[in-house]
């Protein structure tokens, strides 16, 4: 245990980064990671658990403070960043950070999907103007400080634990510095962050809709934790390394200083998630991904196909590959459980071009086709694969299609479309946003989304970022501009 918790060094980050410090990509990645989650959000708020969790909110009602997306109620702040958060996790769209290069290992996971609903909702009550560089700045920091925390815990960052497990930290410092919290306030509110520290890759196996609850926990609980912390809360004050701190406890002990703190205030992990082309966890993109290449280069007919075989890693078997009973997932009992098959997937993109929600319904689930071909990919895990993913954590896949006439074409793309190395456009993230605007429970006004998406563009110039959320209201206010 060393003198000092790193989380001191942490909260000095969070306070001392300026938006001029950023290198131009992270302020470009932030832009896109404030309208891919909107557009997830309101896509999210038709999916059940989105309607679940809308309905839920709305009905307990509390102080008017923050805008519930798409259905326009003003809730308490930390409820809308309950609900705002799950209805962008509900339909798997959100980003993911896949890897860096700087830590060498592992992965940050799901994180935009907690700080831009936290900060967004804590953006509508404060009582002076907000920047839209101060805001920017503010996703970034606390972005950042959610990746390095996973990716120092190396390996054991994955044995159950996900993202959300550490994003109260991450929110905490984004609201704590929107709500300019000084060191000693920030400092207690990261020890009651760890307090609410939670979550679990459980449902990912057997169906079931829980994982989806862990961003809406992480989001609640960094709002809560500054909340704390502005009324005198006191909180640990060696949260990270402390006896029953978050490494010990969680992580069995396993810490990689240089992964927490290298390059803190020069390298933002924040900088480099992947944009996700299809509403499905992020171990099927690689295989989706390369599948669809090779049927568009060689014109596969699907119904050519004799089988796929797709070779992996365990991280990824076990995430999208297996159900409780660790067998195949060729036959997804819904459609969170298809979210997570790898074979139903490439089943579904083969036959429909694409995985988004207007293509996985509870149709396409019982589809014989998609089925059959579902039951024609066979996964298998490879050692070179495993030691990839130990320090990419998301690892290209090789992926083999025989057809019955005994062709047999081979290919690993590297990079899915939105990964850093493979960008998706502002424009092309634009789009997203506005075909995932086509799935919301209530129509959002042209006008106000196109106005969304102007002030992101701009927010380097919006000297006052507090009303861009109601412009993701279905009431809609849409006369309303930024400033």
């Amino acid at each position: 245990m060393t003198a000092v918790d790193p989380i001191v060094a942490l909260v000095d980050h969070a306070l001392g980064a300026r938006y001029e410090d950023l290198p131009p990509p992270v302020v470009a990645a932030v832009k896109q990671a404030i309208l891919d989650t909107a557009g997830a959000g309101l896509a999210g708020s038709t999916a059940a658990c989105g309607r679940i969790v809308g309905d839920m909110t709305r009905a307990h009602g509390g102080a008017p403070e923050s805008t519930l997306w798409v259905w326009g109620d003003k809730v308490p702040a930390a409820e809308a960043a309950f609900a705002n958060a799950i209805m962008a996790r509900c339909r798997e769209l959100d980003d993911v950070h896949e890897g860096s290069s700087r830590a060498g290992q592992g992965h940050g996971g799901h994180v935009n999907v907690m700080i831009v609903p936290a900060a967004l909702a804590a953006l509508e009550r404060l009582s002076s103007p907000v920047s839209g560089r101060e805001l920017i700045a503010a996703i970034a920091v606390g972005g950042d400080i959610l990746v390095r925390l996973r990716l120092a815990a190396g390996n054991a960052g994955r044995t159950g634990w996900e993202g959300p497990t550490v994003s109260p930290f991450g929110v905490a410092a984004t609201v704590g510095r929107l709500h300019r919290l000084d060191r000693d306030r920030l400092l207690n509110a990261m020890g009651a962050a760890y307090a609410h520290c939670s979550g679990n890759v459980l449902s990912t196996s057997d169906g079931t809709w829980d994982v989806w609850l862990n961003a809406g926990t992480g989001a609640r609980a960094g709002v809560v934790a500054v909340e704390l912390a502005r009324r005198g809360h006191r909180g640990a004050r060696s949260p990270l390394l402390g006896g029953a701190g978050l490494y010990p406890l969680y992580f069995r002990g396993e810490y990689h200083d240089d992964a927490l703190l290298s390059g803190l205030g020069s390298e933002f992990e924040s900088g480099s998630v992947s944009i996700k082309p299809y509403a499905a966890c992020k171990a099927t993109h690689h295989p989706i991904y390369t599948s669809l290449a090779l049927v568009r280069a060689h014109h596969i007919d699907p119904a050519s196909i004799e089988r796929i075989v797709v070779r992996t890693s365990d991280y990824m078997m076990t995430l999208a590959g297996l159900n409780e009973h660790g067998e195949p997932k060729y036959a997804p009992r819904t459609i969170n459980e298809a979210q997570f098959s790898i074979p139903f997937t490439i089943a579904l993109a083969l036959m429909k071009g694409t995985v988004l929600p207007d293509t996985l319904t509870e149709n396409a689930l019982a589809d014989p086709a998609i089925l059959a071909l579902s039951r024609r990919v066979m996964l298998a895990v490879t050692d070179a694969k495993n030691e990839l993913g130990k320090r990419e954590g998301y690892p290209p896949v090789d992926v083999e299609i025989h057809s019955t006439d005994g062709m047999i074409w081979r290919g690993c793309e590297l990079y899915v479309k939105g990964h850093p190395r493979n960008p998706m456009t502002f424009d092309e993230v634009g789009e997203k946003f506005r075909r995932c605007a086509e799935f919301s429970a209530l129509t959002i006004p042209p006008a106000a989304l196109d106005e969304f998406r102007n002030c992101v563009a701009n927010l380097d110039s919006v000297e006052d970022a507090r009303a861009i959320p109601r412009y993701l209201a279905g009431k809609g206010e849409e006369n309303q501009q930024c400033v």
